[in-house]
């Protein structure tokens, strides 16, 4: 089997954020470590990598105790902006997070993240969900 080409990671997460206009994506396992990233400046990758495991495994245990079924997304929306983090799995392998940080003006963030998963799952020959 061969190996994906992780350096289009960047690329995809860079093609997101301009279409979605996302001020920074981040793609993490859930244990916070960063595979991929585009940031604008100021804004701290390692931070959103961790947030989105500790955001997702909390989530996680909520959906589990209220018998919610799989996560789809989780969307954070604050007085000045919005985060949303996406768990993309492969149902073998630990799954990853796919986390966009936006301004709060952004309306339609859906369909660039769902395109970015996609494109993510293809990339890494990941199946489902």
């Amino acid at each position: 089997m061969e190996r994906p080409d992780y350096s289009k990671l960047t690329g995809i997460l860079e093609a997101m954020n301009k279409e979605g206009k996302y001020k920074a994506s981040v793609l993490a396992r859930d244990d916070g470590f960063t595979m991929a990233f585009a940031t604008s400046p100021g804004t701290d990758k390692d931070i959103v990598a961790a947030m989105s495991g500790y955001i997702t495994s909390s989530v996680d245990r909520v959906r589990k105790e209220l018998g919610l079924g799989e996560i789809r997304d989780i969307s954070v929306r604050c007085s000045l902006g919005k985060a949303v983090f996406k768990k993309i799995s492969s149902g073998k392998s630990q799954p990853i997070l796919l986390a966009a940080v936006m301004d709060r003006n952004v309306r339609y963030h859906s369909r660039a993240l769902g395109k970015a998963a996609t494109r993510i799952r293809r990339l890494l020959s990941y199946k489902g969900q």
